[in-house]
């Protein structure tokens, strides 16, 4: 899997939740911010073909969160493998985020589109 390709997977797989910022081709990693809140860099390993994730913290985004509530994203870099990783790291997110917040979000990214239709 190349940098575009694990960029187009992690827009599709998150949608409204997540905010692109740009894969590096290079380095075969992709960046992006998760609910406005959690800075998420992905890549996949040139050498072993392993999948790699993590939420960056820190004034300099220099240390990063790998284990999230006991659970390790898969190293595997199949698709399945991928969005499965995603998933856990979405889920400690909501997690981390108060439901008011994940309303307010919700609605500012997702209902307001719909404004002018009558559901």
């Amino acid at each position: 899997m190349d940098a575009k390709q694990l960029y187009r997977l992690i827009e599709e797989f998150y949608g409204y939740k997540v905010n692109m910022l740009y894969s590096n081709s290079e380095k075969k990693e992709v960046k992006c911010i998760l609910y406005n809140s959690f800075f998420l860099k992905c890549d996949v390993n040139d050498r072993y073909g392993r999948f790699g994730a993590g939420l960056c913290t820190g004034e300099n985004q220099e240390h990063t969160i790998t284990e999230f509530l006991g659970k390790r994203c898969s190293l595997n870099s199949d698709e399945q493998s991928i969005k499965e990783s995603l998933n856990i790291i979405d889920e400690y997110c909501r997690l981390r985020l108060p439901d008011k917040f994940l309303d307010a979000y919700y609605k500012a990214y997702v209902l307001v589109q719909y404004e002018d239709y009558d559901l």
